[in-house]
């Protein structure tokens, strides 16, 4: 096997250092590399993901469709937000910008240029079938056992409360969230990744039966929480942190997609387009800024999800396989 080259960006941001990191490998057309390769290098790298992206043969019939895989170090994931958003930029800096898309796990990802800053602003339009679903932390089977553990609520009542009434969405089959609304900033900041983490597979019921379930979608679930810090009319300005197990992720799109689509659906305006201005990875010293744009259809159904923002490319080297 050839080496294969890579790249590093930072995404969600316009300053290297910030953001949340991101590992693009180049896999040329005609070459094979197995699920686990890819796991096993997807954990060298040890960022939050990794993706893998497949040139197009020659002679394709769009030569802009470009096949991504998305990697977390521990598993493949149908869609996730920084790896769609650092690709996209990587893509169009790079590439012909005409009829331009990401194919992934959950579906075609049409992608493009807006305006003509440097760092390059890109906006993609994600692959959706939103669904809030019935249960509650509070109402799941074993969540008993894991309040006892204290896993849920960071030492604070208020917090615990929270969590266990917070609602949960996914944005598409295989990512799903906790989405855990807090009534201030100085209770974000309480927040921690240090301590005991909250292992949704000690919750198998929590999502809906069937084809939502972990057992069939698999993929992803975690608590993302967030704050409304202002907006008005349509525009709503957001802080937020996203808590996995034991660690905590500088920025989350898939996360900021599906709280702009469930604020959506809940609260917003049909017929429109709302905007969700997402700022994340504060208090851990990398900022990253999420636009969302959800637009719905007369009846208030969700039409068209976008996410947008920029990537700053850090490092380029060849990896030996």
């Amino acid at each position: 096997m050839p080496e294969l080259s890579f790249v590093t960006l930072d995404v969600f941001t316009t300053k290297r250092f910030a953001g949340n990191p991101l590992a693009v490998v180049h896999v040329p057309a005609g070459t094979e590399i197995a699920q686990d390769t890819k796991q096993t290098i997807a954990r060298e790298f040890n960022f939050s993901e990794t993706v893998f992206l497949h040139e197009p043969a020659a002679g394709a019939t769009n030569p802009n469709e470009h096949i991504v895989d998305i990697f977390t170090t521990t598993q493949e994931l149908p869609f996730a937000g920084h790896p769609t958003i650092g690709t996209a930029s990587h893509v169009l800096k790079t590439g012909s910008v005409s009829d331009t898309a990401l194919l992934v796990k959950a579906g075609r990802i049409p992608i493009e240029r807006v305006g003509t800053d440097d760092p390059l602003v890109v906006r993609a339009s994600v692959p959706h079938d939103v669904h809030i679903h019935a249960g509650h932390l509070r109402t799941t089977e074993g969540i008993d056992a894991v309040l006892k553990s204290g896993a849920i609520g960071h030492g604070d009542p208020a917090i615990e409360k929270a969590e266990l009434d917070a609602p949960v969405a996914s944005i598409v089959r295989g990512m799903s969230f906790v989405l855990v609304q807090l009534a201030s900033l100085e209770q974000l900041a309480s927040l921690s990744a240090q301590g005991r983490g909250l292992d949704f597979d000690l919750l198998p019921s929590l999502l809906d039966a069937g084809p939502w379930s972990r057992e069939e979608a698999g993929g992803h679930i975690s608590r993302y929480y967030y704050v409304v810090t202002g907006g008005e009319g349509n525009v709503v300005d957001i802080r937020t942190r996203m808590i996995g197990l034991r660690e905590e992720d500088p920025a989350t799109g898939s996360a900021a997609c599906t709280l702009a689509s469930y604020l959506t659906l809940t609260k917003g305006k049909e017929g429109t387009l709302n905007r969700y201005n997402i700022t994340q990875g504060v208090e851990m010293g990398r900022q990253s800024d999420i636009l969302v744009e959800v637009a719905t259809s007369a009846d208030g159904s969700i039409d068209k999800v976008f996410l947008g923002g920029s990537a700053v490319e850090v490092t380029r080297g060849k990896l030996a396989v």
